[in-house]
């Protein structure tokens, strides 16, 4: 983020305490959340699908047909996983994370419905009945913010702001405002907490 789109994104006598953007998931192995069951569930599919080849009666299928079939079971079980390991990089590469003084705020950059690339923002101000919470997770945990309403909230065309280490129905009904996988989870939120009005 330059700070042109900074200035955009900041308010009036606002000031950047913080920035920084999610310490895992960014590299294509490094596998988070709900995506690893996800993984683990397409690898059980592809060993059951190729235990159960020895009882396949070929005669019936045609000499040969069974491998073929078997196999092209299994390389569309890998290609899912490759999708939702391209798509999970993709989607967490692509954020940055703000503290300031008065919100906090995740930033994305994505494609909007005419492909043109822009800058999506979503934040929310601190406040005192908010129940801010720091979600345990490997290796590093996510500090949950603030939650909006989804339909309140501009997204990226074909990929949002949710990616596949989150649950499935997450971000169906609000959009969280979230830092996924921060190291200083624990450090933010008493920076949060510092700037939280009382009243």
């Amino acid at each position: 983020m330059n700070k042109p789109e900074l200035d955009e994104v900041l308010m009036k006598n606002e000031h950047l305490l913080w920035s920084g953007h999610p310490d895992y998931g960014r590299r294509f192995f490094q596998a988070v959340g709900a995506e690893r069951k996800i993984h683990l569930g397409f690898l059980a599919m592809a060993v059951a699908v190729w235990a159960s080849f020895p009882f396949v009666d070929e005669s019936a299928l045609g000499g040969g047909a069974a491998v073929w079939v078997f196999g092209a079971l299994t390389v569309g079980l890998v290609a899912g996983s490759f999708f939702l390991a391209s798509q999970r990089q993709y989607v967490l590469s692509s954020f940055v994370y703000l503290v300031t003084d008065k919100r906090a705020i995740v930033c994305r950059r994505g494609r909007n419905w005419r492909f043109a690339t822009r800058l999506y923002v979503i934040s929310c101000p601190y406040s005192n009945t908010y129940p801010y919470v720091i979600i345990p997770d490997r290796p590093f945990p996510s500090l949950q913010i603030g939650t909006l309403l989804s339909e309140n909230v501009v997204q990226p065309f074909g990929v949002g702001l949710p990616q596949p280490g989150h649950p499935a129905l997450l971000s169906q009904i609000t959009a969280p405002v979230r830092f996924d996988y921060v190291q200083n989870a624990s450090e933010l939120l008493d920076i949060i907490f510092e700037h939280t009005p009382t009243d």
